[in-house]
């Protein structure tokens, strides 16, 4: 498979991620309308559990391969490169194994006392066949990435998702009869069945990269040398060096998925303790984490691509010692961070009730959209910051950007959340912890390679179309009485539009994008 540039793997992934999002949008907004608010809720109580647990599993190995494999690359070391995916395979699928095991047999002590409902066991013996299949499919990922190709995850994420989306809804409408948990359990289930269709499509992407391989090598004991595993030398040499990078990148998501975790117990007892009933306090939870949280962090297929894209191309310029070319890539993604971040908080808080409506059914959710559409740009700029920093071999401090930013977090649930401010105070909480961490980030990254940047082009010029898009959001409205007929019931839809327009049209006014910068996707070297 032929390798991509930095920016050539974000665009696959981009396009990839796309196609997923809109297949996940689509579901969730289906899942809203068959199992409501509520049983959305019940899902996403136990979903960051889940996601802790896969963490776990994983280990960082696959993070860790996808930047340590360039560098054996840089070093003509195919041998090396091969070594670091083997290592990874047996020690990601032995934690596997004892994550599930432990899994299993805490179901009964985590619906009990941790969530305090009977009705999430059932939901969480649905994601074990996930939490065994996830981990190896990552190792596969992070290898293939490592190549700097960018292909055989893009397809085994829309293989995935495609079986995912069509899993889960034959699940859901048979299970319907049997009540609310047991649909919720179907959403376990189709994960499942989609994390193991991309793991087959990813074996026999890899069989056909070994036949590749054999074509290019004819040399048999060339192969038989770089697929020999020697135990005493090249497992325990390079486990040493995946850990090195694995350990604080694994704390830092555990570390992240715990808070999501306690975020989910605690804003519900929260709500409660401030005079709500269960049922209220779910439906409002299920309504900010399976909504509004889902529209905020759904242009991340971007900054997701990015970072997965990142990470083995600084890792392979910091290893040959291109400071600028580091430099430039990074630039490039604060300002795809900005040009994406502004406009997104301008259109949610314009246009939460609208949208929230329209998706979903539930305008009520626009509101709880609006007051956390002001840290779009914070959240987008803290994924590929936290990618860079792993990228550059500082992992630890990304670690301890996120522990502040997550501690800043729950404290301000704890002590918000039951205030008169409710559901409010504890959106303004996870609002202000992503701030923090990105502050910190923006601070390491730009001790560690200097603040080479250009804040017309990375920050005022998108500030200024954003503020453009202010002012014309007040106009449509007055337009919208004027709509033919025909096309009532749709003006959110043409609002947006054209709101998308005029932003990027203002962009291209005032050269914020260029027509060197789309050329730069068709240069390898960039």
């Amino acid at each position: 498979m032929k390798k991509q540039s930095f920016l050539q793997g974000a665009l696959i992934l981009m396009v990839a991620g796309l196609i997923n999002r809109i297949m996940g949008f689509i579901l969730r907004i289906i899942l809203v309308k068959t199992i409501g608010d509520e049983g959305l809720g019940l899902f996403q109580m136990i979903y960051p559990l889940f996601m802790t647990l896969l963490l776990i599993a994983t280990a960082g190995f696959p993070l860790a391969i996808s930047k340590l494999i360039p560098e054996r690359l840089a070093e003509n070391n195919l041998k090396g490169a091969y070594n670091f995916l083997k290592v990874s395979l047996v020690f990601v699928g032995l934690m596997a194994i004892i994550t599930s095991l432990f899994f299993f047999f805490s179901l009964d002590y985590l619906s009990t006392h941790i969530y305090s409902d009977e009705r999430v066991k059932i939901i969480l013996l649905s994601m074990l066949p996930a939490l065994l299949i996830s981990p190896l499919a990552a190792c596969f990922r992070g290898f293939f990435q490592g190549m700097h190709t960018m292909l055989p995850t893009a397809a085994s994420q829309i293989t995935e998702q495609l079986s995912r989306f069509l899993a889960t809804l034959v699940l859901v409408t048979m299970l319907a009869q049997l009540g609310l948990r047991y649909q919720a359990a179907g959403i376990g289930l189709g994960i499942a069945i989609g994390e193991t269709s991309g793991f087959l499509l990813l074996i026999i992407l890899f069989a056909h990269h070994l036949y590749k391989t054999y074509l290019k090598n004819r040399n048999k004991d060339e192969l038989k040398r770089i697929f020999t595993v020697n135990i005493r030398h090249n497992y325990y040499r390079d486990f040493k060096k995946i850990t090195a990078l694995a350990v604080p990148v694994t704390l830092g998501k555990i570390i992240n998925s715990l808070m999501l975790s306690g975020q989910a117990v605690l804003i519900p007892r929260q709500l409660q303790s401030g005079g709500l009933t269960i049922n209220q306090a779910t439906s409002l939870y299920g309504q900010l984490s399976g909504m509004v949280e889902q529209l905020i962090f759904l242009p991340t297929i971007i900054t997701i691509a990015l970072t997965t894209s990142l990470i083995p191309s600084v890792s392979a310029d910091y290893a040959n010692n291109r400071l600028a070319k580091i430099k430039n890539n990074y630039q490039d993604v604060i300002r795809i961070s900005c040009y994406l971040g502004l406009p997104v908080s301008v259109i949610f808080f314009t246009r939460g009730k609208e949208i929230c409506s329209l998706l979903f059914g539930y305008p009520q959710a626009g509101n709880l959209l609006a007051a956390l559409a002001f840290s779009a740009t914070f959240i987008y700029y803290l994924q590929v910051s936290h990618g860079m920093l792993n990228a550059l071999g500082k992992p630890g401090i990304a670690l301890l950007n996120l522990i502040i930013g997550s501690a800043i977090k729950l404290m301000g649930i704890y002590y918000l959340t039951p205030q008169e401010s409710g559901i409010y105070g504890a959106i303004f909480s996870i609002g202000l912890g992503y701030i923090m961490s990105a502050i910190l980030n923006f601070t390491a990254i730009g001790h560690l390679i200097g603040y080479q940047l250009k804040p017309v082009q990375c920050f005022i010029k998108p500030l200024f179309s954003s503020f453009i898009l202010l002012i014309i959001n007040s106009r449509l409205y007055e337009f919208q009485k004027y709509y033919p007929k025909s096309i009532q019931g749709f003006e959110t839809i043409i609002s947006l539009f054209i709101m998308i327009i005029i932003y990027l049209g203002t962009m291209l006014i005032i050269r914020a994008i260029t027509p060197a910068d789309l050329a730069r996707f068709q240069n390898r070297n960039q």
